[in-house]
């Protein structure tokens, strides 16, 4: 079989992959560039239909939870502009490493 140009013989094995989710470069806008600010439809992170992740509502509490507290402590919290994330991982991407500056001084 062909997918997206590339020939898949029969018997080879085949993953998908949640760090693949939402990085189609036919349809998502420069995928490896980290933006937070994305807008260009659903994602698949979760899963979705018969396969969504009945986890992800405590997920999602969580992380906004964590995010609001990270910000209430420190409200200045910025990236370090020209250090953009790294992401690594095969299965769960996520980054390496994660510059930020608290009220404008690097950190």
């Amino acid at each position: 079989v062909e997918i997206g140009g590339t020939v898949i013989p029969a018997g080879a094995p085949v993953a998908a992959l949640v760090s693949s989710a939402s990085r189609d470069e036919s349809r998502f806008t420069d995928p490896d560039r980290f933006d937070i600010h994305r807008d260009e439809g659903n994602h698949a992170a979760f899963g979705f239909g018969h396969h969504f992740c009945s986890g992800r509502f405590f997920a999602r509490e969580q992380m906004c939870l964590a995010v609001r507290l990270l910000l209430e402590r420190f409200p200045d919290l910025k990236l370090v502009p020209g250090k953009q994330p790294v992401f690594r991982g095969w299965e769960f991407r996520a980054p390496t490493t994660l510059n930020v500056a608290f009220g404008g001084a690097a950190q």
